[in-house]
């Protein structure tokens, strides 16, 4: 059940979250997803590759994303209509941390509906850029 939020302002900041990425997660995901790519789950093929070991899949990075929007609208989902744009800017690996950061960048109105959009930003522990992008979503 989600709670009203209260009053919007641009730049308002959501909660920050993080996730440890480890191997079994990914191992996991593959297992739920049917995405068994060896640069995912198999670190001999994956050692060999550009990447020089296995990565996650993008959801997995996306997490910390997920985790602040719902915190914030205090929900334990997205809203069915949401959007999302994003940009992968580097591999995430087992090891890495990688947390959200997010703010309300508009406030509009859409075939009457109330739309924000939210600017978010994933990075890992050295505070490299992963992912970035924004989504818009009803409050």
């Amino acid at each position: 059940m989600t709670q009203p939020l209260p009053p919007i302002r641009i730049g308002d900041t959501l909660p920050a979250c993080e996730i440890r990425i480890t191997q079994d997660m990914i191992d996991v995901y593959a297992a739920i997803s049917g995405d068994f790519n060896p640069i995912h789950v198999d670190a001999q093929v994956a050692a060999a590759s550009a990447f020089g070991g296995t990565i996650a899949h993008g959801c997995i990075p996306m997490e910390p994303v997920f985790q602040s929007i719902m915190r914030w609208r205090n929900s334990e989902a997205l809203p069915p209509d949401t959007t999302i744009r994003l940009r992968y800017r580097a591999p995430s690996r087992p090891g890495d941390v990688i947390r959200s950061e997010a703010s309300v960048r508009s406030e509009r109105q859409l075939e009457g509906r109330r739309l924000i959009e939210i600017g978010f930003v994933c990075l890992n522990q050295r505070d490299e850029r992963v992912i970035d992008g924004e989504c818009e979503l009803t409050p």
